[in-house]
């Protein structure tokens, strides 16, 4: 355990949107998480349907958990970014509203976070539903026990692995703010959450808890499930993680080592020099 004076304090964040069909399975799993010190901020983005009526109803019968409801569209992104600013927590996860949590999932994440202060964030493995019915278990284990910040950084901008499994993880929320959140790029919102994840891994370890405690549901709204996955959308994403190494408190040496290998192949991939211009 961490030298703490008193118990960490964790933040469950839920971004939610046109949700009202599966969100009360979300909230359910949130109330029987066993971690003690726990608050569950719910940020209901503007949309037209019953999801914020199902959250306050929700909070009525749990006071751990507090509802804003959004009067402008902020957009996955700006939804996400308005929750960490209104978090006062140790810890935070992101508590998709189409996730399903085992209740020991905060606690087993949050021994790792108290026991290891080199990690900035745990996560478990992953079951995911697609929306055909079919099945899939994630695993990311590549940054498992790596401690140079480089190294991590080119694992996690390879694209070869999924990378976007610890996006459900327990993070520290002082790191988070110090990279002031999520950020869209030239493709809006397509795999925002990878350059804000390259990012996180420059400030610290990634810590796997070798157990699924995390079960994903896709749902035909799910935003994810919208894009295009074009060459321009991955061009982009490439580049906003080209931004974050510029920006990152890296040394310039550990900067260019980054950042040589994916101008290189932001160049030859070049989707106006592909003929598929913006």
């Amino acid at each position: 355990m961490q030298p703490h004076s008193k118990p960490s304090k964790v933040a469950a964040l839920v971004p939610a949107w046109q949700s009202s069909a599966f969100i009360q399975a979300t909230l359910d799993s949130l109330s029987a998480q066993t971690y003690p010190h726990l608050e569950v901020i719910v940020s209901v983005d503007e949309c037209n349907d019953s999801t914020y009526e199902i959250c306050i109803a929700h909070a009525q019968k749990d006071a751990r958990f507090r509802v804003i409801r959004q009067s402008q569209r902020l957009g996955y992104v700006g939804n996400c970014n308005f929750l960490l600013h209104q978090a006062e927590a140790d810890y935070v996860l992101f508590a998709f509203h189409d996730d399903i949590l085992n209740p020991d999932y905060i606690t087993l994440l949050a021994e790792v976070l108290d026991a290891r202060p080199e990690v900035v964030m745990s996560y478990s493995d992953v079951h995911l539903t697609n929306t055909n019915g079919t099945e899939e278990h994630w695993v990311f284990t590549e940054l498992e026990g790596v401690r140079d910040p480089v190294q991590r950084g080119v694992l996690m901008m390879s694209g070869n692995n999924k990378w976007w499994v610890p996006n459900r993880g327990l993070f520290r929320l002082g790191q988070a703010r110090q990279i002031n959140g999520l950020k869209t790029h030239h493709a809006g919102e397509f795999s925002a959450d990878w350059p804000w994840l390259f990012h996180m891994s420059l400030l610290g370890e990634f810590a796997r808890v070798p157990q699924t405690l995390c079960y994903k549901y896709y749902k035909p709204g799910s935003l994810s499930r919208s894009w295009q996955f074009s060459k321009h959308q991955i061009y982009e994403v490439y580049a906003a993680i080209m931004r974050e190494i510029w920006i990152s408190g890296l040394t310039t040496e550990q900067k260019l080592t980054l950042a040589s290998p994916l101008a290189r192949w932001l160049y030859h991939n070049n989707p106006d020099r592909l003929g598929e211009g913006k």
